[in-house]
């Protein structure tokens, strides 16, 4: 990106439970300053303030725009749901990018050297690249939609997560233990591709555009945000001890091999449809929707990501400026 560039960075003021935000704010203006970067600094009160603002920003910029999302991945989400609501030709001059003091980071586990994301000069010589993006009914996701077990956990999670005393990396650990003595399931009709529906009883479900949920867990080592797919992985309705004996290789990302072929389904597709027996709870990226069907389908390059200098992609991601279109 070059020296036009505006670096709008969105913070989330209850990021890292609200003790960051003074020091963050110290260090994008020095380094900005230090460098001599167009930039702006915006306190996002709620996803319409964040909404509002993005489009102020683009509305009033004749140049690139480059919103960068100072929080956890419902901060990154929130900033991607307002760019997406752009019209076409301020879309096409806005990248995003994050700095991730939230309590869930998921999204930069999908990159190498993710430390350099904290680094606020590297922030500002960044590198753009082009990602895909999940639809699910009407709202984007750019990480992970989950169903059944895991969307649980997340609901418990919110919960948690608001308890002073509990440490934010273990939050996830904690809901999960709690939900594994009701151990919810579901029974879902699911179709890949406009194939023919199946009907599975599962454990969960996790449809990804990146490999990580959850605080780190590997659950999809196979999902690429550059491959233009959605990587369904399923798991089968087990009981609680063969679920507990698996949890170990689910976040290592070791789950995906040939002797759990009969507990754990990964299949690589471009649209799912699916629907439950009762009305459920879907996991978007962490926000909970409650719905009776979903339909899922890939958008290809939909949104321009900054990395910051020295983060680095998977093999299969290339340049904006290089990019095939």
């Amino acid at each position: 990106m070059g020296e036009a560039v505006k670096y709008c960075f969105i913070i989330n003021p209850a990021a890292g439970k609200g003790t960051l935000v003074d020091e963050m704010r110290e260090k994008i203006e020095g380094e900005a300053q230090k460098l001599g970067v167009e930039y702006d600094v915006f306190i996002s009160e709620s996803v319409e303030s964040t909404k509002e603002y993005v489009e102020t920003v683009a509305s009033s910029s004749d140049g690139e725009v480059g919103f960068i999302a100072c929080g956890g991945d419902g901060t990154l989400c929130k900033t991607i749901l307002a760019v997406t609501a752009l019209s076409e030709d301020k879309r096409s001059r806005v990248s995003v990018g994050v700095i991730p003091m939230g309590t869930g980071n998921d999204f930069v586990s999908n990159f190498e050297n993710k430390d350099k994301f904290f680094d606020i000069a590297a922030q500002l010589d960044p590198t753009c690249y082009e990602i895909d993006l999940i639809k699910c009914n009407d709202v984007y996701s750019v990480n992970m939609v989950n169903v059944g077990f895991d969307s649980h956990v997340v609901c418990k999670k919110e919960k948690i997560g608001k308890k002073k005393w509990v440490p934010r990396k273990l939050a996830y650990i904690f809901a999960l233990v709690i939900t594994l003595v009701r151990k919810p399931w579901l029974k879902v009709d699911i179709s890949c591709d406009g194939g023919e529906s199946e009907h599975k009883e599962l454990l969960l479900t996790t449809m990804a555009n990146g490999a990580f949920c959850g605080g780190g867990f590997h659950s999809n080592p196979l999902a690429s945000l550059f491959d233009g797919r959605i990587d369904l992985l399923t798991v089968k309705n087990v009981g609680r001890m063969k679920f507990l004996s698996l949890v170990g290789s689910y976040k290592k990302g070791t789950h995906i091999r040939e002797e759990l072929k009969h507990i754990v389904g990964n299949l690589k597709c471009d649209s799912i449809d699916m629907c439950f027996d009762e009305e459920t709870p879907v996991s978007i990226d962490g926000e909970i929707i409650y719905c009776k069907e979903i339909r899922l389908f890939v958008e290809r390059k939909a949104l321009r990501i900054m990395l910051p200098a020295g983060v680095l992609p998977t093999a299969d991601a290339k340049p904006f400026e290089t990019a095939a279109v």
